[in-house]
C-alpha cells in the first residue's frame, strides 16, 4: 500500500527560474516536476535510492504539459503529484500546478525503469511499484502516445553535449532537452507556449553531437533532436498562445 498516495510541494519562483520577461520558464517547470516526482517516489519506497540498490534508475519517457497562466518571478506555486498506476512498462504520474489555490497548469507523464548496465527497460512488477491504492484521478484525461513528426523538416542548428548538461545518471537531463528546443522556438517566436508535449527516445552522453530540426503543420510546431547517426533522440510538439 502506498504510504503517500499524493504529495504537495511549494516552489518560490526565483530569478534564475525566470525568462527575460520575468515569467517562469518551461525548463524550470520541468525541474520542479522532476523534484516532485523524485521525492514522492522516495517517500513511497520506489525512488532513486531504492532503484540504485537494484542497479536501475527512473527515466522520463513521455510528457504533456498544459499551461493556462505563467507564474512570475517572486510568485510561489505549489504542485500536487500522484502516481496513478502502470501501463505495460510505463509508470504513470500526474501533476496539478497551483498559484493562490487556482489551477494554472497540469501535466501527465510516463516513466520507465532502466537497467544501469543494459540501459534497457525493466518490468515494473519486479520492483516495489504496483499498489492497490493508486489515485485514479487524471490531471489530463488522455493516454500519451508517440508524437508524429511532419515529413518536411528544416535544420535549425547543431550542438554538442557539455558536462553542465549532465545529471546524476550521467546523461543529459530531461529539462536540458526542453531548453534546447525552447532556444530554437524563441529564436523565431515570442508567444508563450500553452501546450508542450515531448517524447524522450534515446540518451545523449558527454561530447555527443546532435542537430535540432523543426517543422509545422495544423497540429502545432514540432522539434526533433537527431544524433550523428541520424536517429531521433527526442521529439516535441508545442502550441503557442495564452
Amino acid at each position: 500500500m502506498l504510504i503517500h498516495p499524493f504529495s504537495i510541494y511549494a516552489f518560490p519562483v526565483k530569478s534564475y527560474d525566470s525568462d527575460q520577461n520575468g515569467k517562469l520558464t518551461l525548463q524550470a517547470l520541468f525541474h520542479f516536476l522532476q523534484e516532485c516526482a523524485w521525492d514522492n517516489a522516495r517517500i513511497n519506497d520506489f525512488g532513486f535510492e531504492y532503484l540504485e540498490e537494484q542497479n536501475a534508475y527512473w527515466v522520463l519517457s513521455r510528457v504533456l504539459i498544459q499551461i493556462d497562466e505563467y507564474p512570475e518571478w517572486k510568485d510561489e506555486i505549489s504542485i500536487k503529484t500522484w502516481p496513478k498506476g502502470a501501463d505495460g512498462f510505463f509508470a504513470l504520474r500526474d501533476f496539478l500546478i497551483f498559484k493562490d489555490d487556482k489551477v494554472i497548469g497540469r501535466a501527465t507523464t510516463s516513466w520507465l525503469i532502466l537497467d544501469r548496465e543494459s540501459r534497457r527497460p525493466r518490468r515494473l512488477d519486479s520492483f516495489n511499484f504496483i499498489h492497490e491504492n493508486f489515485l485514479k484521478e487524471n490531471s489530463i484525461d488522455i493516454k500519451l502516445d508517440k508524437i508524429i513528426i511532419p515529413n518536411e523538416l528544416l535544420k535549425h542548428d547543431q550542438r554538442k553535449v557539455y558536462p553542465s548538461d549532465l545529471d546524476v545518471n550521467k546523461h543529459v537531463n530531461n529539462a536540458t532537452y526542453v531548453r534546447w528546443m525552447l532556444d530554437a522556438y524563441f529564436s523565431n517566436h515570442t508567444e508563450l507556449i500553452s501546450e508542450f508535449e515531448i517524447n524522450f527516445l534515446l540518451e545523449l552522453l558527454l561530447n555527443d553531437e546532435f542537430s535540432v530540426f523543426y517543422g509545422v503543420n495544423n497540429d502545432g510546431t514540432f522539434y526533433t533532436l537527431k544524433n550523428i547517426q541520424d536517429k531521433e533522440v527526442c521529439k516535441a510538439r508545442l502550441i503557442a498562445g495564452i
